[in-house]
Parts: C-alpha cells; structure tokens; sequence
C-alpha cells in the first residue's frame, strides 16, 4: 500500500527532526566537534528535511506562504550542499571541513522561510500552523548565540518543531484514525 503524499510529508518531516536530532545529540555525547554519528545520522536527516519541506508546498494557501515554501527550499538545498560536502569531504580526508558556510546560509534561510510560509499553513494545519515559528526561534536562537549549551538548545527546539509538524500532518492527512486512536485510548 503507497502512502499518500501528506503522509510521506509528515513521515519526512518526523525523521528529519528525529535524524538530525540523534546527529546532534550523538555529536554532544561523543566528542564536541561532528563526528561519523554525526554524518551517518545528519546527512539523511537533512534529506529527510529536503522531502518534508518540499512536501509542505501542497499544503501552503497564501501567496506570503509560497514565497516562504520557496524561501525554504532554496534554504535546504544549501544544508543539502552542505551534507553532500561533509560527506565527500569525510570519505575523501577522514576529516569533517571547517567550511560551514553553507550551513549558515542554508540555516538564514531556513529562518526567513519559517517566519514566511507559517501563514500560508494555518488553512491546511488549524492550530499547528504556529509550529513553522517555533522552529524559526530554534534556528534564531542558534545562530545568533554561539554559546554553549543555548546554541544547541535552540537547534533541539527547531528538530523539536520538526517533528511535532510531522506529526500536524500526519494528524491532518487522516483526522479520523487519530480520533478513533485517541478514543480507543479511553
């Protein structure tokens, strides 16, 4: 059985928030620079987040929310980039590159799309159309404070939107099964 396109949004935008989540975090408990676990788990994540936000388009209704979609995917396609220069460069040196440039620009725009496309989501998500702004402050705060640990707070708040979005859609995509979930719970 095919998932439907919402769904495959939802999944996507859960293990991006997941996978990068898991990156980070393994980054922090191993060593204080990115390592393999790192790579192996952040890479795919920031695939993932390529497919989620491109999957979000469909559901964007405003014309300020279209130029957000738009804003964001060029934001992923340089955090894609930047996942396939670590990768080569770590296959190549052994070494993760000093050079995250790319990450930053990718992060700026990411920033600027939340901010833009969480109007144009509030028709097709009700309530969690805020979720977009949340994830806007995560990447607000770990830009501007490189201060350990609030840098990596505001990054786990961003993977933290991440997946509660996965979760709007998926909840959006099919109202009744999680209605029939919940009431089988009492």
């Amino acid at each position: 059985m095919a998932l439907s396109p919402g769904s495959r949004t939802g999944l996507a935008a859960i293990l991006a928030g997941v996978l990068i989540f898991a990156g980070q975090a393994g980054e922090l408990v191993f060593t204080n620079a990115p390592t393999a676990l790192w790579v192996a788990l952040g890479v795919p994540g920031i695939a993932a987040l390529v497919a989620a936000i491109w999957g979000l388009g469909g559901l964007v209704t405003t014309r300020t929310g279209r130029i957000g979609w738009r804003v964001c995917v060029a934001g992923v396609v340089l955090l894609g980039l930047f996942a396939v220069h670590v990768l080569v460069t770590v296959i190549l040196t052994g070494d993760v590159p000093g050079n995250f440039i790319l990450f930053g620009l990718g992060f700026l725009l990411l920033f600027v799309g939340h901010v833009l496309i969480a109007t144009g989501l509030r028709d097709g998500l009700g309530r969690a159309w805020v979720l977009p702004l949340v994830g806007a402050a995560g990447i607000l705060v770990a830009i501007t404070l490189d201060i350990d640990p609030i840098h990596d707070i505001g990054l786990f708040v961003f993977e933290a939107a991440w997946v509660a979005l996965g979760i709007a859609v998926l909840r959006t995509e099919h109202p009744c099964e999680a209605g029939n979930a919940a009431s089988a719970l009492v």
